[in-house]
């Protein structure tokens, strides 16, 4: 079941009730993708430029990983007084937000708050003795230098707030953030393109995982869209982390849900992709079609390494 939109509010009011769909990967065959038709103006072209020009995004992947930061030094000076903090809500952020492969290193009295709350001690790691590039950091306090907050949890007691964070983010380059800019603007300014309020807003600041917003911009070049917000996740209203979810209400001139044969399209089109454009999780909702990838430090080196 999808949550709520973000604290923008964009999204539907009422928790749809949702049914979880299997992703399924098909690889193209010998012949390669077929190449789509391009709906709307000249606009329309110069968008499926911008990915590749196939109506499947091209999945050629390169280097999966991101590059390695130094290893960042955890201390536990932040944590005075332990106050209970509800397991539940972090433990389904884990379960929603983050591969598996992804760990969460914390201090020993964060840890012992945690395991004690109901987090899986499995999903944690010490952190005394530093935190690897690609591991995740959850502290009680301020987050520390340079790091991204990914998400947020309010502690009972004493007002603080345990923070996810991301100590050593990887951070687009200049080339890759004219890219990002230059696939919203043109996502916007495409006529099937529907997007209002906050979801616009997000677009025209072009804060999407990069992962995301070539997906919108293939399936917008295919068909049009109808993109109704940027939920993010409990936890991460108000983080600096991009957007990774979306809720698509239209494809083309087609309502979805309301369309059987359109959302089945829709569904079966994002089944087809390869890493790193292939959702992780992609849920039938009343009100749409919730799409989301999972937290990497680096989706714009993924995004980069796919297009080389």
């Amino acid at each position: 079941m999808p949550d709520d939109a973000g604290p923008d509010g964009a999204g539907p009011e009422a928790r749809p009730v949702a049914r979880v769909v299997p992703r399924h990967r098909h690889r193209a065959g010998p012949s390669g993708p077929r190449r789509p038709a391009v709906r709307g103006s000249l606009l329309g072209l110069g968008l499926a430029a911008l990915v590749g020009g196939a109506g499947l995004v091209p999945a050629a992947l390169g280097s999966a990983d991101p590059p390695a930061a130094d290893p960042v030094t955890a201390t536990s000076s932040s944590v005075t007084s332990p106050s209970p903090v509800d397991g539940g809500p972090v433990t389904a952020w884990l379960d929603a937000a983050l591969p598996g492969t992804t760990d969460v290193a914390a201090p020993a009295a964060v840890r012992r708050e945690l395991t004690d709350a109901g987090v899986p001690a499995d999903r944690l790691r010490p952190a005394e003795d530093g935190v690897p590039a690609g591991t995740l950091l959850a502290v009680v306090g301020t987050a520390p230098p340079r790091a991204r907050v990914v998400a947020g949890f309010d502690r009972y007691g004493d007002g603080s707030r345990l923070l996810v964070v991301d100590p050593a983010p990887a951070e687009p380059t200049a080339e890759e953030l004219d890219r990002l800019r230059s696939l919203a603007g043109a996502l916007l300014a495409n006529p099937t393109t529907r997007a209002d309020g906050a979801a616009a807003t997000v677009l025209q600041d072009a804060t999407v995982d990069a992962r995301l917003l070539a997906l919108l911009a293939a399936v917008t070049a295919s068909d049009g869209v109808g993109i109704a917000a940027f939920p993010a996740l409990p936890g991460e209203e108000g983080s600096a982390s991009p957007a990774r979810r979306v809720l698509l209400d239209a494809m083309g001139d087609a309502p979805v849900p309301g369309d059987p044969a359109a959302t089945e399209r829709l569904r079966s089109w994002l089944a087809a992709q390869l890493p790193p454009y292939a959702p992780d999780d992609v849920e039938v909702t009343d009100a749409g079609v919730l799409v989301s990838f999972r937290y990497v430090s680096g989706p714009d080196a993924l995004v980069s390494g796919a297009t080389r």
